[in-house]
């Protein structure tokens, strides 16, 4: 009988176990006494790991970098696979919050108070150290837990002050008024307003915010926030779908490991099946055999394409440009967007010298009004604060726009064709919007833009925002379109604007004052421009 048959080897996904013919080695080379005491050192790490997992399990390297990203940044998604220990990090990360911060205050949120009580309350009190799973209440301390029924209350409070709330979505929005939290954790499926509303209850203790779901719904609003104009940081192979341009910005036969956001305030890190190797990934791998690709995308990467597309995929840092490095010489275009609803939106666009395009200044804009659109629970999003009309008339906003251009030169002016075209009723009978411009003691000429299909001045667009960027930017490898960073209302309906909700997209105003300027064809003009060239005769 050999000493792997006396001492019985447990399985471990972690932990190597040596086969029969190994331990013979070990011993013949080693000794029985030294083989057998390293055996049983690693038979009782497995069962401290089983007791006491937030003390003696192993952190997975994806762990470890999650929480990297979360030293690093405010707010995370981690967008999971299956099985992937999203859950799992989820858990130990907010108990080693509490434990190693007296007075820590932690928020949980799952769907329903049911998947709480089966999913997230028992990943918790799994994270617990030991020694807080059996202590008895006090004046502070207090975990009381039942397979049952959860955490008593649906809360529990550590020696340490630290204290933890079990929560869910079905409960009434204002549940996080008056919160003021060290962290919140929203396991899968977070309504936007939660999301938003939690952000606030974060600020003052500077709190982290963690988001950890599968997207097998798709691309929602708040996967959007993260995911929408972000960068491939780091990338992994990915097996399942070899030899293939997956992601747009990844080589080939790689998904997306980590994301630059572009709010430098929030991080994105997939965690993929095969991370996990406490979850039996070989029959995630039969599972998914012939699957679409869209489906392990999301099953085993935790990816999901956007259905409804963004017209702008390609929108990126790369295109958000610092206003001091505007050229200040250029041609000067302008257009607006009217309504009677809302407040008119504008854009002001400069050509240089070399052809490319900078929009320079917009209204109105976040600092003085606020967001022109805001994510909402459904894609197309909702009015924001800058939307709401204020009264403005005619000459009001001939003078506003004369104020905020301070007698720069504009070239040419566009107007959307179908509100500059239309006839309003005057005294002297029906004149059109672009008439009632042009008169006046201060006449603004405006031209028709181009009223070409939505989906053809999107095509423009893209040509304008289009690079490479899996190569070096340089003058063969750069886009021709960049917008100024005062700009904030464009930059967000570049990011989030869809075909979802079609004309009511709340996000497409500001995108059709671009498509007009952008389709006009717009070109740096000087006095050169327009001079005859060649010339001769007959003699």
């Amino acid at each position: 009988m050999t000493m792997g048959a006396t001492i019985e080897l447990t399985d471990h996904p972690t932990l190597y176990k040596p086969s029969e013919v190994e331990i013979v080695e070990w011993a013949d080379k080693h000794g029985e006494d030294q083989v057998a005491k390293m055996l049983l050192e690693r038979e009782e790490l497995i069962r401290l790991e089983k007791d006491d997992p937030f003390n003696y399990r192993q952190v997975l390297p994806h762990w470890d970098d999650a929480k990297k990203l979360l030293d690093e940044k405010d707010q995370i998604l981690i967008s999971g696979g299956n099985r992937s220990g999203k859950t799992a990090f989820s858990s130990w990360y907010a108990i080693k919050m509490m434990v190693e911060k007296p007075g820590a205050r932690v928020a949980c949120f799952s769907m329903t108070h049911q998947s709480s009580v089966r999913d997230q309350q028992p990943a918790l009190y799994e994270m617990l150290p030991k020694e807080y799973k059996s202590m008895k209440r006090g004046k502070v301390q207090n975990v009381k837990y039942s397979q049952k029924n959860g955490f008593s209350d649906a809360t529990f409070v550590l020696p340490n002050e630290s204290q933890c709330w079990c929560m869910a979505y079905q409960q009434p929005g204002d549940v996080l008024e008056g919160f003021e939290g060290d962290l919140v954790w929203f396991d899968e499926l977070v309504p936007f307003s939660w999301y938003e509303t939690a952000a606030y209850r974060l600020v003052t203790r500077k709190g982290k915010m963690i988001i950890s779901a599968t997207p097998i719904t798709g691309f929602t609003p708040v996967y959007g926030s993260f995911v929408n104009g972000a960068e491939p940081r780091q990338t992994k192979e990915s097996p399942l779908l070899p030899g293939r341009v997956n992601v747009p910005g990844c080589p080939r036969g790689t998904m997306p490991y980590t994301m630059n956001c572009m709010d430098d305030n929030k991080g994105v890190v997939f965690f993929f099946t095969s991370m996990n190797p406490y979850n039996p990934y070989d029959q995630m791998e039969r599972t998914l055999a012939g699957e679409s690709s869209s489906q392990v995308k999301i099953r085993a990467y935790g990816y999901t394409d956007k259905s409804a597309g963004t017209f702008f995929p390609k929108f990126s840092k790369v295109h958000i440009i610092d206003p001091g490095k505007i050229p200040t010489r250029g041609t000067n275009y302008m257009c607006v967007d009217p309504a009677g609803s809302r407040n008119w939106s504008m854009l002001w666009l400069r050509i240089d010298e070399d052809g490319k395009a900078y929009v320079y200044r917009e209204w109105p804009d976040q600092e003085h009004y606020g967001e022109w659109a805001i994510p909402g629970d459904k894609p197309e999003g909702d009015m924001g604060p800058a939307q709401k009309p204020e009264g403005r008339g005619l000459n009001e906003y001939k003078e506003l726009i004369r104020e905020l251009e301070g007698g720069e030169e504009i070239y040419e002016r566009l107007i959307d064709p179908r509100a500059g075209g239309s006839q309003a009723m005057t005294a002297e009978g029906g004149e059109t919007l672009i008439d009632l411009l042009d008169d006046g003691d201060y006449p603004m000429s405006f031209t028709k833009g181009p009223g070409l299909p939505i989906e053809q001045g999107a095509s423009v667009i893209n040509e304008w925002l289009n690079y490479n960027p899996d190569e070096k930017l340089s003058v063969l490898n750069e886009p021709r379109l960049y917008v100024s960073s005062d700009c904030e209302n464009l930059i967000d309906c570049l990011k989030e604007f869809s075909a979802a909700g079609g004309e009511k997209n709340r996000y497409k105003d500001f995108i059709d004052c671009l498509r007009y300027l952008m389709t006009y064809d717009p070109i740096y003009v000087d006095e050169n421009t327009y001079r005859a060239t060649g010339g001769g005769g007959y003699l």
